[in-house]
């Protein structure tokens, strides 16, 4: 399976192109404007330098969140108005899976913190298995005090912490988890584990309907949330 993935749920958006297990390209990119002006042109860059065409890919798949908002709408609507235009399945897939899924060879807890600003992260915890995620703590929107002392209450084994949260609560991670903490670098370019991922829920006949693939904001736009 050919597959695009494609992530613009942070300021850095990346872009991968897979063939089964083999990953043929992966960039990121930043725009000050936003992921609008770049990502169409970067896709089509991209596969031209491999010498492919959108006829050329079997699938695709899109980070879902959370993460940025706009970015979201931008990467969801435009990797499904490719999907449509080519009549090529496509697939969401968490950004929380996508960076846990980046330490899938240590076969332990993993927990992602990715920024959400406004003092809060997202997060959740899982247990990896090769290539299965099993979810210990639903994804949640909140302080990392509240997160951390959560994860603190219920594990006795070490946690891989990793995001782009985590540069900016290490001292807090340390102080609350302790000796259980392994801190990791910030996770940049998630589409090649968003294709990964996209490539083995395909496999197993999972495909979004038309107009089906739903971000996963947990928590109300600022719209909403100045309206109430």
């Amino acid at each position: 399976m050919r597959l695009l993935a494609v992530d613009t749920t942070s300021v850095l958006g990346s872009i991968a192109v897979l063939e089964g297990d083999t990953v043929r390209a992966r960039e990121g990119f930043e725009t000050p404007a936003g992921h609008a002006q770049r990502l169409l042109p970067e896709i089509d860059r991209i596969l031209g330098s491999l010498g492919l065409s959108l006829a050329d890919i079997e699938a695709f798949a899109v980070a879902v969140g959370p993460g940025s908002f706009t970015g979201l709408r931008i990467g969801i609507a435009s990797v499904e108005g490719l999907a449509f235009a080519t009549g090529r399945p496509v697939v969401g897939v968490s950004t929380l899976d996508a960076t846990a899924s980046r330490y899938r060879a240590r076969a332990r807890l993993v927990a992602p913190l990715l920024d959400a600003r406004r003092e809060e992260i997202y997060g959740a915890l899982f247990r990896i298995d090769g290539d299965v995620l099993e979810t210990v703590v639903d994804p949640v929107c909140e302080r990392p005090q509240a997160f951390l002392a959560r994860l603190r209450g219920m594990s006795r084994e070490p946690i891989v912490f990793a995001g782009d949260a985590v540069a900016l609560y290490a001292t807090l991670v340390r102080r609350v988890m302790g000796e259980l903490a392994d801190l990791e670098e910030s996770v940049v370019k998630l589409a090649e584990e968003v294709g990964r991922i996209g490539r083995k829920r395909l496999e197993e006949g999972e495909a979004a309907p038309l107009g089906g693939l739903r971000a996963q904001y947990l928590r109300l736009p600022d719209a909403q949330r100045t309206r109430r």
